[in-house]
């Protein structure tokens, strides 16, 4: 038995010596890892809500990604969400998670996500959404 396992724990060390092997490991672990979002039918529900910005389904289908996925890990979809209507929690998350990835991004970026909370805060009648994107702004550096 113990021979056995060991067989099957070089044939293992063996194949993971391919890269093409190894490569399509590491993404199936990393799928394993990253939950829901791991699956291949994320990235369609991901261009859904893209592919709906604009239209009367937008709320309709980002409630249905946000359900079953949580906030967007997308830098390009969490700024669509910002105008989400009647869902103030859900954007102050939002905030505050591409508050926490602007830190990673380019000055421009950074410059661009200033504007859009200035203009939110202004435009919003939701106080606490408001309030939040003021007090957001300054922690963009």
């Amino acid at each position: 038995m113990k021979d056995k396992n060991k067989e099957k724990r070089s044939s293992m060390e063996q194949a993971l010596k391919n890269p093409r092997i190894k490569s399509q490991y590491l993404k199936e672990m990393e799928r394993v890892f990253q939950g829901p979002k791991g699956d291949p039918e994320h990235e369609k529900d991901l261009q859904r809500l893209h592919d709906s910005y604009g239209s009367k389904r937008f709320e309709r289908q980002a409630a249905g990604y946000l359900k079953k996925y949580g906030l967007p890990d997308d830098w390009g979809a969490l700024l669509l969400l910002l105008d989400l209507k009647n869902a103030s929690q859900t954007v102050i998350d939002v905030m505050e998670k591409l508050v926490e990835l602007s830190r990673q991004r380019s000055r421009i970026e950074k410059k661009g996500l200033k504007s859009r909370l200035r203009t939110l805060a202004v435009t919003t009648k939701d106080l606490a959404v408001a309030d939040t994107a003021e007090a957001l702004i300054e922690e963009i550096s």
